[in-house]
């Protein structure tokens, strides 16, 4: 999907034009450094990037609704959504140059981007109404993270590759869950993963 669909689809305003055509520029420059993402992708980012993050926005009715975004890289899915209009997202990653990253656009953008740089398994007494991630960890080992962060009907959303039905196989053998799988919107041949009710076996 090339930009001018992807500014249609999700009818962006022009300021979130802008920030993102901000963020993907200072992506751009730092993965020459940092490495922050597939240096292939940057040339399709409007599509591998920011289609792929906005499309959880079809499951997320509520911009208020609290997001943890667990392994968030450098900002995505948790930026694009920030961006989007999503006011209560928490964004995780135990890398300080990709936190940093996320910190500088932020401030450069004059963006309030709520960021922690630690551990998953560190953070303590926080629960949300969604748990978001994007490329961070086998099925069976999110589902063990999420658990941290659950309340009565907190919503899983995870961007899964192409192998997501031999992650959900094996996340049976441990855990107990409802699910559903929705073709990505991004090309990559991906899914959108969606767990709700889950509990170990």
């Amino acid at each position: 999907m090339d930009k001018g669909t992807v500014i249609k689809k999700y009818n962006l305003s022009r300021k979130q034009i802008d920030l993102i055509d901000s963020y993907i520029l200072k992506l751009t420059k730092s993965n020459q450094i940092h490495n922050l993402v597939g240096p292939s992708t940057i040339d399709v980012a409007w599509d591998r990037h920011i289609n792929d993050s906005l499309q959880l926005s079809e499951f997320i009715l509520k911009k208020n609704a609290s997001i943890i975004d667990l392994g968030t890289g450098a900002g995505l899915p948790g930026v694009i959504l920030h961006i989007f209009g999503y006011s209560n997202i928490l964004l995780i990653d135990s890398k300080m140059k990709k936190i940093n990253f996320i910190k500088e656009f932020a401030h450069e953008q004059k963006l309030e981007i709520k960021t922690i740089c630690t551990r998953v398994e560190k953070i303590k007494n926080q629960k949300f109404d969604f748990i978001i991630c994007r490329a961070f960890a086998p099925l069976i080992k999110l589902l063990d993270y999420s658990r941290f962060f659950t309340k009565k009907n907190t919503s899983l959303l995870f961007l899964k590759g192409r192998n997501v039905k031999k992650e959900i196989e094996d996340a049976k053998k441990s855990f107990n869950f409802d699910f559903n799988l929705y073709p990505s919107k991004s090309e990559g041949g991906g899914f959108v993963l969606k767990i709700s009710k889950y509990k170990k076996l």
